[in-house]
């Protein structure tokens, strides 16, 4: 996990916890999957399927927020995340497994530092079209 990503993101939600993990996680697995190189103009939309403090990292990660209208909330009260890549149509929709039990430290670094993303996320196509602009 890249400290300095992190602390941006603890910085913007203001503390850090096992559910502001789960978003920059989810985060960084879709940048893989897509992939998305934000060095170039992207459109990138992400639809949560909660409003958690995963949010927030979501937020810093891929750059997603209400008033641009890329972040959009589908409220079934799941840690799942679909994410599209408008430049190239591709997307992909992440479902946080259920995970064993862990103290809360101890999880979130397991989410922040866990090779194998398959043990974390469920990884698989989004059930609906990308939303207009």
């Amino acid at each position: 996990m890249d400290e300095q990503l992190w602390n941006k993101c603890v910085e913007y939600h203001g503390h850090h916890c096992p559910g502001l993990a789960i978003g920059v996680r989810a985060s960084l697995e879709a940048i893989k999957a897509l992939p998305i190189n934000f060095t170039e103009n992207q459109d990138i939309v992400c639809v949560s399927e909660n409003e958690s403090c995963s949010v927030d990292g979501i937020r810093v990660v891929l750059g997603c927020t209400g008033k641009k209208g890329n972040l959009l909330f589908i409220k079934n009260e799941k840690q799942a995340f679909s994410v599209f890549n408008r430049t190239t149509g591709e997307s992909i929709r992440l479902i946080l497994k259920d995970l064993p039990k862990m103290e809360r430290d101890e999880k979130e670094a397991f989410l922040l530092n866990e090779p194998d993303a398959t043990k974390i996320f469920d990884f698989e196509k989004p059930h609906f079209e990308l939303p207009e602009k």
